[in-house]
């Protein structure tokens, strides 16, 4: 592998600034720490339920925190053996309109329902539960396996948790997953030829990790993958194929202890997945995920967890193990603190430079780098049966001859109605991110840089709109008509900010544009829908559904009369994890 070394006064002086703000926020975090009997680092010894949804607690009948739904009491942290808080695991958390998930006794997939094997209540989930969920395998909370009274069994433990000698920790494990889609209009192609085409293909992708610990000191971590995609009409997204790669690849080791807990680094290869994963993402909806190369360090408390990172982003290769672009650096340094189980704060700061010629288009059609720092913050919560998310981001620096300045918001209010048959969750959102009223004609670009999000999750998952000159006025309903089925519906109002600026994709590419700003800034309205099932612990169907409404915008940018309809898309997911 390849690491590129960040040198030059400018990223020593970003690098310094980061880590004394790691450390500020970390000491100030410590301070704000009720005094309580330590903890390990880890919390509690159980997985959470799922993406994007949260069990009530099973003592008082509310949502529980952030982590999800972690089975019945435990005993007290301070008891648990050694290995049951090895390795470091963070607690996965909430993206945007979570829904509030089912627990206490039932049927929590199809075979036990089959088998009338009814639980007393959620199982233990490593991989997580519901949604398209983008968890990290090195990230699966296998630690149960060692608590001496764990009574829940699996035909796959003898491969997780195997116990080379006192010291040495083995777990492998994967998935095989396959992917259908028929889609009108797809991904609003506007390009001849093939704009406006209709679009029938089938994606594939195994992926099988490894992951050896020395205690909790030292850890190597390797997970493969191989995707493959047959015929697309349009051209094929440059994440849907790669043949024999490596999606992490990395050694992880223990630098100090600070008040009883571990500082780690990370060297090599690498996902990054951080609070609702509108900035950072492995995007998991990807045929081949978003992995990342270079250090990052953390410090996670059960109050407090402080990230620091510098890496490239990894270019996926079709046919060989895919490298780094050496010509863009990402450095990042992301806090949250938790005022209750339910609430917590993010802060963070985020610097992309990308200096590959033709990255922007300035002033004049100026062509060049550009370089973006974006500071923000999301609130994020529940108390009792009400729900909130508020995010926002400021960006600014330079965009070929251009300085940017640029925003975000999100504003999110939830109620979740726990005593109505399917204890259904209920959303309104509004959704904002800045354009350029004048693209390419001032001194300053205002296009707001998506950086990299999980773009499938928001704009009703349409794999067409990314989070760049846009308003999403949309209300989101999640409801369980059984313990192990959950229904989503959405319905979205989407328009430009501005009329001359693009239509953007969730990569940031431009989709469609009108310069002169005559076909308005009516984008269409959108449903969305989606159906996941359980078929036992290791399987899962997705059947998702999107529908945009063509509006002005689309039609008056159009090239062909197929490029001017709505996009209807229909995916079949079917998903093995072991």
């Amino acid at each position: 592998m390849h690491v590129r070394c960040v040198t030059g006064a400018r990223w020593w002086n970003r690098l310094i600034l980061a880590g004394v703000v790691a450390l500020t926020a970390t000491s100030a975090g410590r301070g704000q720490t009720p005094e309580a009997p330590p903890t390990p680092t880890d919390g509690p010894a159980a997985p959470p339920a799922g993406q994007g949804e949260t069990a009530p607690s099973a003592a008082a009948g509310s949502g529980a925190n952030e982590r999800a739904w972690s089975g019945p009491p435990q005993k007290p942290a301070s008891q648990k053996t050694f290995w049951e808080t090895v390795p470091h695991i963070t607690p996965f958390p909430r993206q945007g309109n979570f829904f509030i998930s089912p627990s206490g006794p039932g049927f929590y997939t199809v075979v036990d329902l089959i088998r009338g094997r009814e639980l007393k209540d959620r199982p233990k989930n490593p991989y997580l539960q519901w949604g398209q969920n983008a968890n990290s395998f090195f990230n699966a909370d296998f630690r149960y396996l060692d608590d001496p009274k764990n009574t829940q069994t699996d035909l796959f433990d003898p491969i997780k948790r195997l116990h080379l000698g006192d010291n040495w920790l083995f777990s492998t494990g994967g998935e095989v997953r396959d992917r259908y889609a028929t889609i009108q209009n797809a991904a609003l192609y506007n390009k001849k030829p093939g704009a406006g085409a209709d679009d029938t293909f089938n994606l594939f992708r195994t992926r099988v990790y490894g992951d050896l610990m020395y205690l909790d000191v030292f850890r190597v971590y390797a997970e493969f993958l191989t995707a493959q995609s047959s015929a697309q009409s349009i051209p094929r997204a440059s994440s849907d194929v790669a043949q024999n790669d490596f999606l992490n690849l990395f050694v992880e080791a223990k630098l100090l202890t600070l008040d009883k807990n571990a500082v780690f680094a990370r060297l090599g290869r690498q996902e990054l997945l951080f609070g609702s994963q509108r900035q950072i993402s492995p995007s998991d909806w990807s045929n081949t995920r978003r992995t990342f190369q270079g250090v990052r360090a953390f410090y996670h408390t059960d109050k407090v967890e402080e990230d620091v990172f510098v890496v490239n982003p990894v270019v996926p290769s079709t046919n060989t193990i895919s490298s780094i672009d050496d010509k863009q650096v990402f450095v990042g340094n992301w806090f949250k603190y938790r005022f209750t189980k339910d609430t917590s704060l993010d802060a963070f700061y985020l610097y992309l430079e990308n200096a590959n010629p033709g990255a922007a288009t300035g002033r004049y059609k100026a062509t060049g780098g550009f370089d973006v720092n974006t500071f923000g913050s999301r609130f994020v919560g529940q108390y009792e049966h009400v729900l909130w998310d508020f995010e926002g981001g400021l960006q600014f620096g330079g965009w070929a001859n251009q300085q940017t300045f640029a925003g975000m918001t999100v504003a999110g209010l939830g109620y979740w109605f726990e005593h109505l048959p399917t204890t259904p969750t209920l959303w309104a959102y509004y959704d904002y991110a800045s354009g350029d009223p004048n693209p390419g004609r001032t001194n300053v670009h205002r296009t707001y840089n998506t950086l990299f999000p999980f773009g499938h999750s928001y704009f009703a998952g349409l794999d067409a709109i990314g989070r760049q000159n846009i308003k999403d006025f949309h209300l989101e309903l999640g409801m369980f008509p059984a313990k192990w089925m959950r229904i989503t519906a959405g319905y979205h109002v989407m328009r430009l900010d501005q009329a001359k600026d693009a239509l953007y994709s969730p990569s940031g590419s431009i989709v469609r544009q009108d310069l002169t700003g005559r076909s308005g800034t009516n984008v269409g309205d959108a449903l969305s829908g989606a159906i996941q099932f359980h078929i036992d612990n290791h399987q899962m169907v997705l059947v998702n559904y999107a529908h945009l409404f063509a509006g002005d915008f689309i039609r008056g940018t159009a090239v062909t009369p197929g490029a001017a309809k709505d996009l209807d898309a229909w995916w079949f997911q079917y998903m093995f994890k072991w």
